[in-house]
């Protein structure tokens, strides 16, 4: 096989993992369009999704993909130009579009690649729970690891040898291998070796534990394609932080790539490749608009040429480098430059990676792929709080700024403060002690990371005190939802150690974010003010910022 050959499967392959997930995306895109079918916004993302599929269904060998697409995309430029509510059949058409870009997929050669249907346009389902292998023979350390991955919904399968690895991987894929050295037929090395090897196999997030500490161990973990290794006994929140943030990456919204590119051809080629993997890719041709951009659009990597109209890229990456929000944001310059001193002046300028035009575009996408993979994690690590894994308060406000600019652009698109705070949580501490409170925090905190959308903004705001941002949805459901929080909250059960159960509730005010009237502290405000109310109205309640006052 060629190396051109070897790249267009590699880009096949990049394809049709992400498909699954942009169909299953475009399925819960139509479920909200069929109960807001006056959002505009909502059409205008599905339409891009199925342009997506049409520009790239015939390049991997799919042309009825690309027809599902098109037709797709005509229905809803149509009913673009229309106006008005999509009727029924419109609705319909959008979804037998779905069904025939996925009986497509499922049909053709690549079935391998286990495409399954996603739910059905009017079934809301959410996300299932993740599924994690454990591979262990301590009945005490696999009963800790089940308690600890059911606290965050985690489903758990368990295998005692290698062999019985392999058919449970061969049963179904997890979404995680945690596994053991010592197995009585083989070795930890050889389970994550084999599902390696698998379809799709380079995808679950993979930890080996064991009690050999020697560095050779832990160099044979990362050769076999573990993507940790953990000595025993377990730092347990070390492990469950790490192994969170590998499944998240599976079900994390298309990253954002900008593009800063003033040649039409070069842009539409890295577009396409990057598009095909299931990026969201924004080019920006006049360099005068990058500020702007780079605040609203939020772009998860920057790529760009040097030389461009006006500031150099060189100028722009010392720019982004002056801003500490954007400290960890992947900078990849893509030129036709290849000589020393143009890597050692994008290396100055602050750049992360070097690639020289024409590039490949399994080097692309690999680059990329990486430099995100690795900026996610080290933001995650400098903005999450320790104790609960969501958001510390600095990472929940610098989103939440993001939101009140975005929003100023697009004032159509609800968003809503919600804050939490954990009814007589100082009683809690002082009769049970504190490593009790911590897990009564850290069990809220996974229900609201189980309950609520990957694109849901959450934060630990401050000791017993919660914060969250509900994009897209008005006032009236987000009091629906986080009442439901609350009384599913309300109903968990909770034990000292002394075995003494007892039960904790919250209270929650909320605000729903007025673009044109609203700064970032008048909005955290008017949620801060709703949440005093509920307090005031006697907890274990929610009240929104237009609610009535408590009486004194």
């Amino acid at each position: 096989m060629t190396g051109i050959e070897e790249a267009l499967a590699e880009l096949r392959e990049q394809f049709l993992r992400g498909a699954q997930r942009r169909l299953y995306e475009m399925d819960e895109l139509l479920v909200q369009l069929a109960e807001d079918p006056d959002n505009a916004e909502l059409l205008r993302d599905l339409l891009r999704r199925f342009h997506g599929f049409a520009g790239s269904g015939s390049t991997y060998g799919f042309p009825e993909v690309s027809a599902a697409g098109l037709r797709g995309e005509l229905a809803c430029s149509a009913l673009q130009g229309q106006g008005g509510t999509p009727s029924q059949a419109a609705l319909r058409e959008l979804g037998a579009a779905l069904d025939h870009i996925r009986g497509a997929l499922l049909e053709g050669p690549w079935q391998a690649f286990a495409l399954l249907p996603g739910p059905a346009p009017s079934t809301p389902t959410p996300p299932p729970p993740y599924d994690v292998l454990v591979v262990e023979d301590d009945p005490l350390q696999l009963e800790t690891l089940r308690i600890h991955l059911g606290e965050e919904g985690i489903a758990v399968r368990s295998a005692a040898t290698l062999e019985a690895v392999k058919a449970a991987i061969e049963a179904r894929l997890p979404d995680g291998l945690i596994t053991d050295v010592l197995l009585p037929d083989g070795s930890g090395y050889d389970a994550v070796r084999h599902l390696r090897g698998r379809p799709g196999g380079e995808l679950p997030a993979t930890l080996i534990t064991s009690k050999l500490t020697g560095f050779l161990d832990k160099v044979e973990a990362a050769h076999c394609g573990a993507d940790g290794f953990f000595e025993k006994p377990l730092d347990w929140e070390a492990l469950m932080r790490r192994l969170q943030h590998l499944l998240e990456r599976t079900r994390v919204v298309a990253s954002r790539v900008m593009y800063v590119e003033d040649d039409p051809g070069q842009a539409a080629f890295v577009s396409v490749i990057l598009e095909s993997a299931g990026y969201q890719v924004r080019v920006l041709d006049d360099p005068a608009r990058f500020e702007a951009e780079l605040m609203v659009f939020r772009p998860d990597l920057i790529l760009m040429d040097v030389l461009l109209p006006g500031p150099s890229g060189y100028d722009l990456a010392r720019y982004v480098r002056q801003q500490e929000q954007h400290a960890t944001l992947p900078i990849v310059f893509l030129t036709t430059r290849g000589e020393d001193q143009a890597r050692i002046d994008a290396a100055q300028a602050g750049g992360d990676e070097h690639l020289v035009k024409p590039v490949t575009p399994a080097v692309l996408l690999s680059t990329v792929a990486a430099r995100i993979e690795r900026a996610r994690f080290l933001k995650a690590l400098l903005s999450q709080d320790g104790l609960t894994r969501l958001l510390s308060h600095s990472g929940f406000m610098a989103r939440a700024r993001a939101v009140v600019v975005q929003r100023v652009r697009t004032p159509q698109r609800p968003a809503v403060w919600v804050m939490l705070d954990v009814d007589n949580f100082k009683e809690v501490n002082d009769r049970f002690g504190h490593p009790v409170g911590d897990r009564v925090l850290t069990s809220l905190a996974a229900l609201l990371r189980r309950r609520l959308r990957q694109s849901d903004t959450i934060g630990r705001y401050g000791g017993d005190e919660f914060a969250i941002l509900l994009e897209d949805l008005n006032q009236e459901e987000a009091m629906r939802l986080v009442s439901r929080l609350r009384e599913e909250f309300s109903e968990q059960i909770h034990r000292s150690p002394e075995g003494e159960v007892f039960q904790v509730r919250f209270s929650a005010g909320l605000a729903l974010l007025a673009p044109q009237v609203m700064t970032l502290e008048t909005w955290r405000s008017a949620a801060d003010r709703a949440l005093y109310n509920a307090k005031q109205a006697g907890r274990n309640r929610v009240l929104s910022a237009d609610s009535a006052p408590a009486q004194a």
